[in-house]
């Protein structure tokens, strides 16, 4: 909605032995992963939490 205003950016990450991992690197462009709900798996929400939050991101057209 904001498209005209502002431009995207994103950091990405990488999980490694259960541990959520940015490069700290600005990135252009929106953001094609769901590291919320990778945050929401290592701290252990219960799995219908998770599966919802999955179900509203793949309704949104993201992964």
């Amino acid at each position: 909605m904001l498209s005209s205003e502002y431009d995207l950016y994103h950091f990405t990450e990488t999980v490694e032995s259960k541990e959520l991992h940015f490069d700290h690197k600005l990135k252009f462009g929106p953001l094609t992963t769901r590291n919320a709900i990778k945050l929401l798996e290592l701290a252990n929400y219960p799995k219908e939490v998770i599966d919802e939050a999955k179900k509203v991101s793949s309704r949104l057209g993201r992964t």
